[in-house]
């Protein structure tokens, strides 16, 4: 994994993936010089996440739309946008989980701990990972949602009254986020490289085989 995330970027997928890990970047810098310890805080985990997704053989196109999303709805967070505009809140919720849900899901597959989102080719047992592997992804985005909106909480309580809480904007966003985790799920096989496309498909037969 450290091979994969020092290697130089090779084709318009890794050029593009690696100029929205740049903008983060950027965006750390921007929060460093003009915002404060909270917003270098968030900006600092969104560089983070996009250096783990870096070292997965993954496809890239879906690299740097992880990147992008991660980076609107950390924008949206220091420019306040989720307080400014009523709908934005949900949107962001919608496709940050999703795509938080499904890289978390590509890192546990590549440790091993889950089984891959490509189903093998064995009768009797791809249906059965075709079911598992969007429930997982479900089950993450949850995670992820919860611990979203005890973020907000905590940033309510602690940090700005004006950060919307809530029974409703909770139940709201924990249902856009798990919509977006499970169509992460349905989908999440284009989103493995052919790389590790090949690799699950053969780690998918191993895991169907026990």
């Amino acid at each position: 994994m450290i091979d994969a995330l020092l290697r130089r970027p090779s084709g318009a997928g890794e050029f593009f993936a690696d100029a929205v890990r740049l903008l983060c970047l950027f965006s750390l810098a921007a929060a460093v010089l003009w915002y404060g310890p909270v917003d270098v805080a968030l900006f600092l985990l969104v560089l983070m996440g996009t250096l783990i997704s870096r070292c997965l053989e993954i496809s890239r196109v879906f690299d740097g739309v992880y990147g992008l999303t991660l980076l609107a709805a950390a924008w949206s967070s220091v420019l306040n946008l989720y307080a400014r505009v009523g709908w934005w809140d949900l949107p962001v919720h919608f496709a940050a989980t999703g795509v938080i849900a499904a890289m978390a899901y590509l890192l546990l597959a590549r440790l091993g701990t889950v089984p891959p989102p490509v189903p093998p080719p064995v009768p009797g047992h791809g249906l059965a990972l075709q079911i598992a592997v969007p429930v997982l992804v479900l089950a993450l985005g949850l995670a992820v949602s919860v611990l979203w909106e005890l973020g907000e909480w905590w940033g309510n309580a602690f940090v700005d009254e004006s950060i919307n809480v809530g029974y409703q904007d909770t139940m709201g966003d924990l249902a856009a986020g798990g919509l977006g985790a499970l169509l992460a799920g349905l989908g999440l096989g284009k989103a493995a490289g052919p790389a590790q496309r090949r690799q699950e498909a053969g780690a998918a037969e191993a895991f169907s085989r026990r």
